[in-house]
Parts: C-alpha cells; structure tokens; sequence
C-alpha cells in the first residue's frame, strides 16, 4: 500500500511503499555527498527516514518515530519546501543517482529500476511543465507548498 509521499514542484504526486520511499532517498543521500554543497541536505535527508535499530522498531511504514531528533516522521518530502538551492541539489543527486543506477543496477542500490523509473518520469514531466494530473498518483494536485524545510533557510 502507498503510504509515502514525494511531492514535485507542479505540485504532482509520486506515492509508494515505504521501502521504495526509503530506497529512493538514499540514491538521493549518496549522491549528495559526491556533490560540492549537497552535504548539509544530505544529512538533513538522513534524518528522515530510519537508521537506527529503535527507529526500525518504531517503523509503522508511513512513519517512525526518529530517536535522533526525538519526534515522529511521517515519510513525506515536499521538495517545494526546500530552498531553491537544496532543491537544485537533489534533483542533481537524483539525476546522478538514475545514470548510477541504471549502469550498476542492485550493486548500487536494492531500488527496482521500474519504480524509480516511475519517479524519475514524473520529475522531468514537472520540469517540462506538463500538466500535473496527467502522471499522478494522487487525485488531486497538492496545494502550494507555505512549509521550509531543510537546510539553508
């Protein structure tokens, strides 16, 4: 069942299961660090989704409760909700992450091409600016983003 949400800048829908969630953001965590700058929302991303074996214990799949940080995570990442610059940075890291991905298949991440195929459509669907119901997930598109999140603000 979907339960995990990433929300683009048209304001389009990819939701799936929270391993797919999880897998996806990790590319996303992985590439960061290979890119000048993309440190500080590589760790910010780190702490949301679980890492530790008490977060896994918490892990009721469209959450978990993140003993890092001492508060319940929903899995959702609204990307408008970044700064400009950190939302540059990972659409970087996910565009280097698809290229690693497709040569390197499993030995670099467990993530089934299909999905973040999936994902990776609906990002450069957004970024031609097609219209948002035409790819999503959801049923409706998302209301403006009025959240900051992450680094940088």
């Amino acid at each position: 069942m979907a339960s995990c949400f990433i929300t683009f800048k048209d304001g389009r829908c990819y939701s799936r299961r929270w391993t797919i969630y999880d897998a996806i953001l990790h590319i996303a965590i992985q590439e960061l660090e290979r890119i000048p700058g993309g440190m500080p929302l590589s760790e910010w991303l780190k702490l949301q989704i679980p890492v530790e074996e008490a977060e896994h214990q918490s892990d009721a799949c469209y959450g978990f409760y993140n003993s890092r940080i001492d508060e319940w995570k929903n899995r959702e990442l609204d990307v408008r909700s970044l700064t400009p610059e950190n939302q540059e940075l990972f659409w970087e890291a996910i565009r280097n992450g698809r290229i690693r991905l497709v040569e390197e298949g499993e030995a670099y991440s467990p993530l089934n091409i299909d999905y973040f195929d999936e994902f990776y459509t609906m990002y450069e669907l957004a970024e031609k600016g097609e219209p948002p119901m035409d790819y999503n997930h959801l049923i409706i598109v998302a209301e403006p983003c009025k959240e900051k999140n992450g680094p940088g603000w």
